[in-house]
């Protein structure tokens, strides 16, 4: 009965350690990519841009992880702000106020999460449009000032800092890839499994 026991534990321990390397490995490969992810689009500029930028059209495409509230209807102009409530969290808790603080029609929409109780960055999403033939590429860029400032500032004690905001950062890579794949799919009508190219 004791061989059974330990038997049942053994195959509970591998289990569990596979898919924590699974995970972990998928996650590192979000976190240990700096660059900007490419998503091709077949649409002119100008209509992608304003998918991407005018209040009516963002929920259509934001709205992975929860719902969105743009402050305007029309094109966002500098200073607009963007909420996100996290899906089945309560308001206070779970949401997040995107400020716009770069638009530029046709090609660039810069967007900053900022901590309201510091007045820090917390993270920066970039949208710059190419047009590419007959097409438009969106390169996205994420970054997360706040994390980088406090990996520096605990150099000596990192390991445990290091490894949770690359994992935090690797998460809102992924989520920024999800929505550029839901972007896709608003204007395009294609399945979304199809969508980002890293």
């Amino acid at each position: 009965m004791l061989k059974w026991i330990g038997g049942i534990l053994l195959v509970i321990v591998l289990l569990i350690g596979t898919c924590t390397w699974v995970g972990y490995s998928k996650l590192q490969k979000f976190a240990g990519d700096d660059g900007p992810a490419t998503t091709m689009v077949a649409a002119s500029a100008d209509r992608v841009f304003a998918a991407l930028a005018t209040g009516d059209s963002i929920p259509e495409w934001m709205s992975v992880s929860g719902s969105v509230r743009p402050s305007r209807h029309g094109l966002l102009k500098l200073g607009d702000t963007v909420t996100v409530i996290q899906a089945g969290a309560t308001e206070k808790l779970q949401r997040s106020n995107w400020i716009v603080t770069d638009v530029t029609p046709g090609k660039l929409l810069v967007l900053q999460m900022r901590n309201d109780s510091l007045g820090i960055v917390a993270a920066t999403r970039n949208f710059a449009l190419e047009v590419r033939g007959d097409s438009t590429a969106i390169i996205s860029t994420v970054a997360s000032p706040m994390l980088d400032a406090a990996k520096g500032a605990q150099r000596d004690s990192s390991a445990m800092m290091s490894f949770a905001s690359k994992m935090m950062l690797a998460a809102m890579r992924m989520q920024a890839k999800l929505e550029l794949a839901q972007l896709k799919t608003h204007l395009e009508g294609v399945p979304a499994s199809s969508a980002p190219q890293p």
